[in-house]
C-alpha cells in the first residue's frame, strides 16, 4: 500500500484494526442510547454492512498499494458511495422500526 515503507503500511493495518474494536465496542451503547431496540436480524444486517465497507476501504487502499491506482479509486468511490447510501438506507429502517417506548 505504501511503497518503500516499512513502517506506514502496518501501521495503517493496526489503525483500521483500532477503529473496528471502537465500533464494535460502541456499537451495542450507540443503539442503546437511541433505543433502537436490536435483535439479532438487525445486528446481522449492519454486521454485514460494516463487513462490506471495511472489505471495501481494504480492497481499494491494497490496490493503491499494488500500483493499481485507477482501480482503487474506482473500488473505494463506486462502491464506497453504494455502501455509504445503503448504510443511510439502514439507518432510516433501523429508525422507523425502533420501538414505542412510552
Amino acid at each position: 500500500m505504501f511503497p518503500q515503507s516499512t513502517l506506514l503500511d502496518p501501521l495503517f493495518w493496526m489503525v483500521l484494526g483500532a477503529i473496528q474494536v471502537l465500533v464494535f465496542t460502541g456499537a451495542s451503547q450507540w443503539a442503546k442510547e437511541y433505543q433502537l431496540g436490536m435483535n439479532w436480524w438487525k445486528w446481522a444486517i449492519v454486521g454485514f454492512w460494516w463487513l462490506s465497507f471495511i472489505l471495501t476501504i481494504a480492497g481499494a487502499f491494497t490496490l493503491l498499494g499494488e500500483n493499481e491506482g485507477n482501480a482503487g479509486w474506482y473500488v473505494l468511490g463506486f462502491v464506497g458511495t453504494l455502501l455509504v447510501i445503503g448504510g443511510a438506507a439502514i439507518l432510516k429502517v433501523l429508525v422507523l422500526l425502533k420501538p414505542n417506548s412510552q
